[in-house]
């Protein structure tokens, strides 16, 4: 099923929602609604909006916890400021710093959360970080892998060497132009050691969606021309991806893998 709601960075919605609750707050005070239930339903509206979201862009409960959390204090905040204003009080100093702390932690906290996910903008990566190959560097946080997928690494070696000794060469046709939601026509182009077509081959393409195995996705590959294997691709969110082909020919075993990051960054 297609997604119907856009995907969102974590800064756009912490900081789109802070913005739409103080708005909220301000409407509700002029439509003459009490101060304890417009401070109340300024935390509560935003916070339901980003649990409808999350139903389609699942960021982890992590981030689900942070939102009510930024949204609640943002709530209580907004409720005393408007019971002071009611009594003409000014602020006490006191109350004004720690207001100032919580603004400098919400904001630290974005962009925190937004390099972990999207990674640092490609202007800041190529500036502060080498990279001798001129190859795009992703710094996004990569996830955490499965621990079914944490295998020994003896038979990995193993598996290297016969590759090695088979030669093949696979090359992925497609992947750079994923985009989250849409059908992309995926395919594998494999050629053994002369050169020649791999043709005959079961092969199979997983997509590892990185610390959510729930959106993992496993597509075979039919083969549409000699050594040329192809099927059609959605993946349902953008983000940290591992692409892995499988290729089965007889006794002969081929594997390659790539990192993808699906979407804008």
């Amino acid at each position: 099923m297609l997604k119907l709601i856009p995907v969102l960075s974590i800064a756009e919605t912490l900081f789109g929602g802070l913005i739409f609750a103080i708005g909220l707050y301000f409407l509700l005070r002029a439509a003459r609604v009490v101060n304890f239930w417009a401070a109340v339903l300024s935390g509560a509206i935003p916070f339901l909006l980003y649990i409808v979201y999350s139903t389609q862009h699942w960021a982890g409960g992590d981030v689900l916890a942070i939102h009510f959390a930024v949204f609640l204090a943002n709530a209580g905040l907004l409720g005393v400021f408007g019971s002071m204003k009611q009594k003409q009080q000014s602020m006490h100093w006191g109350p004004k710093i720690i207001i100032g702390f919580f603004i400098f932690l919400v904001i630290s906290n974005a962009i925190l959360l937004s390099i972990a996910g999207r990674g640092l903008p490609q202007s800041l990566t190529s500036f502060f970080l080498p990279n001798p190959d001129n190859q795009r560097v992703h710094t996004a946080f990569p996830g955490v892998m499965p621990h079914d997928r944490n295998k020994s690494y003896q038979p990995h070696l193993e598996q290297l060497q016969q590759q090695q000794a088979l030669g093949w060469q696979l090359k992925l046709q497609g992947v750079e132009d994923l985009n989250p939601g849409t059908s992309k026509r995926i395919v594998a182009r494999i050629l053994d050691e002369n050169g020649n077509a791999v043709t005959q081959a079961e092969v199979t393409l997983n997509f590892w969606r990185m610390a959510n195995s729930r959106d993992d996705k496993i597509y075979v590959l039919e083969e549409q021309a000699e050594g040329e294997y192809g099927a059609d691709v959605v993946l349902p969110d953008s983000g940290r991806w591992i692409a892995e082909v499988l290729v089965k020919q007889g006794d002969k075993r081929y594997r390659k893998q790539e990192s993808l990051f699906i979407g804008d960054e």
